[in-house]
């Protein structure tokens, strides 16, 4: 893995400059009012930051290159530990190393030395445990800072990497879920189409012209999660077309949809689907045929869609693949609102209904 050891993101540098310069400000502050030997004192000051500074952009370079963020955190602790003793002792002997001989003689003018209460190997050995400690002590919470703030970053990253995962999951999902759904209607017209073309050529010109219309409107829908009511209600109407070519009069259609729902959105191809459903495995069954409705309303901030035809006596395997269709209506409204979303179906003697609550959105 290939790390800079000079950052290029500028906020780090804001920071870290930030930070060494408001301890370099108390640092001198501290030195002209309380600290003797004056340039001695100022002259380290000034070399201590670039040590400092290459100390923790080593361990930074070292962290990032040797993945060092896997360790556990006993290893971590342990580690980071030594280094900051090691390179806070390193960062005051080069220090030191520099500016002793620049002011040795002050050094051994120090009143403890000319006295003899101290040797000047003394005084140089707690020079550089006194700033080796300071050091280490600095170092370690640079380490723990960037650490802590180079871990929540990771978690960072990892929620949103895992969000776009789900995401792309879920829009595998509602693919894989469309591919299902819209070869019905094509299969079923296309039949008809076939046993058209020599009854009636009109008839089964219009029927083409719908269709080409119905696959328009799927391929674009497949590219969106939701659409306009109004547009799903076009699409119903087309099939509608398409089946009272076949069914003729055995075909009642009812529908009850107040103009200003139609800017409602809608999972695209839900409602052509139930509609589907309903003369696939309901009116087409019943030698007469019979009544197929369509609501829609408000309820509270939900949007109720209602679907509903004559029952007929179905089999057990027209059963399982209503149940199938059904069930992927329901992955689909859950994939999209989550709990928002309700799918309920009611059957009688009488009459077989499918009811859709969805959350209340307008077309901006």
């Amino acid at each position: 893995m290939t790390v800079d050891f000079f950052p290029r993101d500028k906020t780090f540098w804001l920071y870290h400059c930030g930070v060494l310069s408001v301890v370099g400000i108390s640092q001198i502050v501290a030195i002209v009012l309380w600290r003797p030997n004056l340039a001695f004192n100022l002259i380290g000051n000034f070399l201590w930051f670039p040590l400092l500074t290459l100390a923790v952009l080593y361990y930074r370079w070292q962290y990032k290159r040797g993945l060092w963020h896997l360790w556990s955190a006993i290893t971590t602790l342990g580690f980071g530990l030594f280094y900051c003793l090691a390179s806070g002792f390193a960062v005051s002997i080069i220090m030191l190393g520099i500016i002793v001989p620049l002011f040795w003689h002050e050094i051994v003018a120090l009143e403890p030395v000319t006295s003899g209460q101290i040797t000047t190997t003394s005084v140089v050995v707690q020079l550089v445990v006194s700033n080796g400690l300071q050091t280490a002590l600095f170092i370690c919470a640079w380490i723990f800072v960037y650490i802590s703030i180079t871990s929540k970053r990771r978690i960072r990253e990892a929620e949103l990497t895992n969000l776009r995962l789900q995401n792309s999951l879920r829009e595998a999902q509602l693919s894989h879920l469309n591919a299902q759904l819209n070869p019905h209607f094509l299969f079923n017209a296309l039949n008809n189409i076939r046993f058209m073309i020599h009854e009636n050529p009109q008839n089964a010109e219009n029927m083409v012209i719908s269709l080409s219309d119905m696959l328009r409107y799927s391929l674009e829908g497949n590219k969106k999660e939701k659409v306009r009511l109004g547009q799903e209600l076009d699409t119903i109407e087309r099939y509608l077309a398409l089946m009272r070519v076949q069914l003729e009069q055995r075909l009642r259609v009812e529908m009850d949809i107040p103009a200003n729902l139609k800017n409602y959105l809608v999972p695209p191809m839900m409602l052509q689907m139930l509609v589907e459903n309903a003369i696939k495995h309901g009116l087409d069954n019943r030698r007469e045929g019979g009544r197929l409705q369509l609501s829609a309303a408000l309820n509270g901030d939900k949007l109720k869609l209602v679907v509903s035809n004559d029952a007929a006596e179905t089999t057990a395997d027209v059963d399982r693949k209503l149940g199938i269709g059904l069930s992927n209506i329901q992955q689909r409204l859950h994939l999209l609102y989550g709990d928002q979303a309700q799918l309920d179906s009611n059957s009688d003697a009488q009459t077989f209904s499918v009811s859709v609550q969805l959350p209340g959105e307008r077309e901006a």
